[in-house]
Order: C-alpha cells, then sequence, then structure tokens
C-alpha cells in the first residue's frame, strides 16, 4: 500500500449556531462530533477508514474518550481541530485532538481509544489493519491515563430518559457516541451549566443501544464538583458510565 505522510491534520471552521447551547457555547456533543468527522477524514487518508472497512464487514468503535476544556468556543469564533493517532498496540487504537483559536491557544485538548469490530462484535486485532502511515506521533495532547470511571452507587430516580429512536442512529445502525454526550448532560439543569464552568468529561462506551431500547441516566456527585452518570439499557445494562468535572468556582 502506498505511504501516506501526513500523521496529523488540521482544519479550519466557524462555530456554528446549531452547534452552540443556550449560553451560545460550543456544547459538548458538538466538539465530539468535529472530532468524529476529522478522525474519519484522516483514517480515510490513511487507508483503514469506513469506506475501506465496511468492504471486510468492519468497522471502527469510540471505545473511550477523556476531553479536558480550558475554554468553549463561542458562536462564530473561527477555530482550528487537529487530529493525531499513535501508535496502535495489539487491538487498540489511540488517537489526540486538540483545538486552537486565531491566535494558536488551546481551547480543548482530547485522549481517545478506538477499536475494529467485525459483523460479529468481536475486536479485529491491529495486525490485521493496513495503515498508509508509517511514523507515528508520540506526544499526545493531554496526558490522561486515569479511566476510572464508576457508576452512581445509588440509582434512585433516573435524571434523563430517552426511547431511542432513528433519528439517534449512526451509520453502524446504532446509536451514534455523540448524542451520549447530549444525554449525560442532561443529566444536569439549565441553572447548574449556567453557573458552573466544566472542566473536563470523560465518556466510556461499553455497550451498543439500538430502536426501541429505553435509556435511563443516574448521575451521583462524588466529590465537590465531580459527577458520575451511567445509562441503563432497558433497566438491565450499562450502555454508557461518564465522568463529568466542574471547577469548583462557579462561573464568571
Amino acid at each position: 500500500m502506498e505511504e501516506f505522510g501526513e500523521n496529523k491534520i488540521e482544519r479550519w471552521t466557524t462555530v456554528k449556531n446549531f452547534e452552540c447551547d443556550f449560553l451560545q457555547e460550543l456544547k459538548p456533543s458538538a466538539i465530539l462530533g468535529l472530532f468524529q468527522e476529522i478522525a474519519a477524514e484522516h483514517s480515510e487518508l490513511m487507508g483503514f477508514g469506513h469506506t475501506v472497512l465496511k468492504k471486510d464487514g468492519m468497522f471502527w468503535v469510540l471505545s473511550k474518550i477523556y476531553v479536558e476544556i480550558e475554554k468553549k468556543p463561542v458562536y462564530m469564533q473561527k477555530i482550528k481541530i487537529s487530529t493525531w493517532p499513535h501508535a496502535p498496540n495489539k487491538a487498540i487504537f489511540e488517537r489526540s485532538f486538540s483545538i486552537e483559536d486565531e491566535n494558536g491557544e488551546r481551547m480543548i485538548s482530547a485522549y481517545s481509544r478506538w477499536c475494529v469490530l467485525n459483523t460479529q462484535g468481536r475486536i479485529v486485532p491491529a495486525s490485521r489493519i493496513s495503515c498508509r502511515v508509517t511514523e507515528f506521533i508520540g506526544e499526545k495532547s493531554v496526558d490522561f491515563e486515569d479511566w476510572l470511571s464508576q457508576e452512581p452507587a445509588e440509582k434512585g430516580s433516573a435524571a434523563f430518559s430517552i426511547r431511542v429512536a432513528n433519528s439517534e442512529y449512526d451509520l453502524n445502525y446504532h446509536v451514534n457516541n455523540i448524542k451520549y454526550a447530549d444525554y449525560i448532560f442532561n443529566c444536569f439543569s439549565v441553572k447548574e451549566l449556567e453557573t458552573r464552568r466544566l472542566k473536563n468529561f470523560q465518556i466510556h462506551y461499553v455497550k451498543q443501544s439500538h430502536e426501541g431500547d429505553l435509556l435511563e441516566f443516574y448521575r451521583e456527585e462524588t466529590e465537590p464538583g465531580v459527577f458520575s452518570v451511567a445509562g441503563i439499557k432497558n433497566g438491565a445494562e450499562t450502555v454508557v458510565t461518564a465522568k463529568v468535572c466542574f471547577d469548583d468556582a462557579d462561573r464568571v
């Protein structure tokens, strides 16, 4: 396979109104959407994108992502999104992301883990995936290894619930990973999000959800400003867990 030299790509965009929340700031789900789009584009350029894997009955899934926020981009702001992959291990593909403003100031950093599944839902070894990039970037956008995301100890009543329908689907016929960010942050009130500054969040994707599934989300404040969130499918299976951290100080 022909080698592809660009082990990092960058794209400029302007924050759209539909990507923003009631504060006209880029929503967590929109952040993940920008990352998903540039990762998909880069994987195609690297020779193992969706169009290639689909022919062999395989597809990408995001297993974990950590997002650190210095400052949220706002409506009409011009931003630069960057991504670069790290050398894969036996089955895990790691990828970094960043968002910068026009002055080159880092606003958001993210680090993610992906894997490839076959049509039977089994993980495909990295050795079976051809890649045009021969030299990977070792430096991550953010130093992070604390992949600890616990479920709330006491479930109580659900903070948010939704019955999955077709608009939640992605091209793999299950709930798009972006959608879970909206579900998770729907566990917080408008007042909470107005007064607290989001510092970071991480999401762990555990199982897939499909049309007709009832998803119920529960939250627990484990320490001041730190929340664990879990999404339960049909009252039985955990499909996603998350950890959401706000600054101790209120938003200024």
